[in-house]
């Protein structure tokens, strides 16, 4: 009999753990933000409470390290959506990263040209990477003519995050669209 035993995996972890809310805030007074983030101003445990009943939202601790800690009246659902709205990415900040090699057709790289086309007509940024693999890497030259023929073939308005570079084993630039 084998001493193997099966790791459990942990359960996911809640981001929205770590905020308190409603009667498990602990202090006497607070410092009140409404919903809008006009601040209200420093008040009691009961009044913070019987204002956010009145409007029917929660409290939610904010800064629970400030003196008087900072709270604010939203609905907690409301808050955890704006939360995960703020971390999700921009379509824009997204790169793309197109790889071809050395020995690629004149044919497939205007097809890769077209897709990256599309890209920077979406405003994403796009990373080019010519790849060398053994004895081709004794030839940059050749990595940087395919890049310079690779880049000629984009017809979308682009400027150059950084010039063309040997980095490794491949030749990199980075596109990103014109405004």
């Amino acid at each position: 009999m084998s001493n193997y035993r099966r790791k459990r995996k942990a359960p996911p972890k809640d981001p929205f753990k770590k905020y308190v809310i409603n009667d498990d805030i602990q202090g006497d007074k607070f410092r009140v933000i409404d919903a809008d983030g006009t601040m209200i101003g420093i008040l009691s445990r009961d009044e913070t409470m019987a204002l956010a009943e009145e409007k029917g939202v929660d409290v939610v601790e904010i800064n629970p390290k400030a003196d008087p800690k900072v709270v604010k009246l939203i609905d907690f659902n409301k808050f955890k959506y704006q939360l995960s709205k703020n971390t999700t990415k921009t379509k824009s900040d997204e790169l793309k990263t197109i790889r071809v090699s050395v020995r690629i057709s004149l044919n497939d790289l205007k097809v890769r040209a077209n897709k990256i086309n599309e890209f920077l007509a979406e405003g994403k940024r796009v990373k080019i990477q010519v790849q060398m693999r053994g004895r081709e890497k004794s030839y940059p030259e050749i990595a940087k003519q395919t890049l310079n023929t690779f880049v000629g073939l984009i017809t979308q308005k682009y400027t150059f995050e950084n010039e063309p570079a040997l980095s490794g084993d491949s030749y990199l630039v980075t596109l990103i669209p014109k405004k």
